[in-house]
């Protein structure tokens, strides 16, 4: 198909529908844009925002059917490390502080500094033992549940009542049709 066949079925499978203006203004003292050579390619024109007319996304929808316990349980071991670094760092900078302002009334900083240390680890072995376990219970029961999705979209307006209505009346008709199913007992 040569070229300008190709433009010309482009140019009439466009949809009718607003035009946007693609033209540039210019102050009057610039010097205007020389047109480009024959084979150099035509700029784009600026948009004031991407695709106005198309399509509305559709959210991406992500699926959680399980997690590696090994991975959460070394997230979790890094994550509380940190953690317990910054209580180290607050626990000794507020015993310094109490120190220089009323020396001998509370325990010296080397004391504090002893005591957080021992209270730090159990908190990093107790936290990392616990994610661990609930990386496994999470992997037991997704197998029953499906896990989690999670919806993604960019748009954070609320659906127009026409949408919130149709999600309802397809909620009705589901649990109409669960109803129709399994009528359980009837009473005489």
């Amino acid at each position: 198909m040569s070229r300008t066949k190709r433009s010309r079925t482009r140019s009439t499978a466009r949809k009718p529908g607003p035009r946007i203006s693609s033209r540039r203004v210019t102050s009057p003292t610039a010097p205007t844009p020389t047109a480009p050579g024959r084979g150099s390619p035509q700029p784009a024109p600026p948009r004031d925002h991407a695709f106005p007319h198309g399509p509305p996304r559709r959210p991406t929808r992500m699926r959680i059917a399980g997690t590696n316990p090994w991975s959460v349980t070394v997230m979790s071991f890094f994550f509380l490390t940190g953690l317990g670094v910054c209580v180290l760092g607050a626990a000794l900078a507020t015993s310094v502080l109490l120190d220089l302002v009323a020396p001998g009334e509370w325990p010296t900083p080397w004391e504090t500094l002893i005591v957080a240390t021992g209270v730090v680890a159990l908190e990093i072995l107790l936290g990392t033992v616990l994610a661990c376990l609930c990386g496994f219970m999470y992997n037991y029961t997704a197998r029953f549940s499906g896990g989690v999705e999670v919806a993604l979209t960019g748009d954070l307006t609320d659906p127009p009542p026409a949408a919130q209505a149709l999600r309802l009346l397809t909620r009705l008709h589901t649990r109409a049709r669960r109803t129709e199913a399994d009528p359980g007992p009837r009473q005489p």
